[in-house]
């Protein structure tokens, strides 16, 4: 697997973690504050992207993984944040 797929997979992962826990543990909040912990999440994950293996540098910084993983990161969050805030 190649540094950008693994990266979009660590993008996932957070995502849809952080979709769960808004949706379930965080549902009362105001929703800028749920948007804000997302955007803090999605900079925290450039953190962890070289843990699994990923050089930063060779894709072309912290803010080109950013812009590649946000909307992974985006999608999985909505879609799991929608269904689990909804069923809950």
């Amino acid at each position: 697997m190649d540094e950008k797929n693994k990266s979009a997979l660590v993008f996932c992962l957070t995502g849809g973690i952080t979709g769960v826990v808004a949706g379930s543990v965080l549902k009362g909040m105001a929703g800028e504050l749920i948007l804000l912990i997302a955007i803090m999440i999605i900079y925290l994950t450039t953190y962890i992207v070289p843990i699994v293996g990923v050089n930063i540098e060779r894709l072309g910084g912290r803010r080109k993984v950013i812009t590649s993983g946000m909307f992974s990161f985006l999608m999985w969050w909505l879609s799991l944040w929608f269904l689990i805030y909804n069923i809950a």
